[in-house]
């Protein structure tokens, strides 16, 4: 069984959702963490449209916003 491959740029952005939420969280708590890494997602792929640097993809925000919520899992007390 072969599982799916997840493109270099989509991991690169969970990744960078990932971190956004851990220091956020670590500095000003879990709802600060939630939305700055949600601000940070589509911030990003606006900067993209607007600059004409990069290139703005709806999934791009979801992988990023996918890192914040792994984040946020990863870091919940229960």
């Amino acid at each position: 069984m072969n599982l799916p491959q997840l493109p270099q740029d989509k991991a690169n952005h969970a990744l960078y959702g990932v971190a956004i939420f851990v220091v956020t969280h670590f500095f000003f708590g879990v709802v600060a963490g939630l939305l700055v890494g949600l601000v940070a997602a589509v911030g990003k792929e606006v900067y993209d449209k607007v600059s004409g640097k990069g290139n703005p993809e709806l999934l791009d925000v979801l992988a990023t916003f996918a890192g914040v919520m792994l984040g946020a899992f990863a870091t919940a007390r229960i």
